[in-house]
């Protein structure tokens, strides 16, 4: 049985994916886009706009072809979160 992806509601905004282990889709040297699946078979582009390592977008691509522009619903990090997260980076 199949199911029109229009027909599936869509749920909350996706929460802050961790982009560390992605694309370097700006070729700056540091991960900052991952892809995941949506489970009602969308493909989720997350982007990290502020080199913190965590997604602040995430663009969902539907089978329709339709694409919709989505904030995180995360809290910000704390900035020890951040450093954390950003020192295995440090030269």
């Amino acid at each position: 049985m199949s199911r029109d992806p229009r027909s599936v509601p869509d749920d909350d905004p996706p929460p802050c994916a961790d982009v560390t282990d992605g694309l370097d889709t700006d070729g700056d040297g540091t991960a900052d886009s991952v892809f995941t699946e949506h489970p009602a078979g969308d493909l989720l582009l997350h982007v990290d706009l502020d080199a913190d390592g965590l997604a602040d977008r995430t663009v969902a691509l539907h089978a329709d072809g339709s694409t919709d522009v989505r904030d995180c619903d995360d809290d910000p990090p704390s900035l020890v979160d951040v450093l954390l997260r950003l020192l295995p980076r440090w030269p």
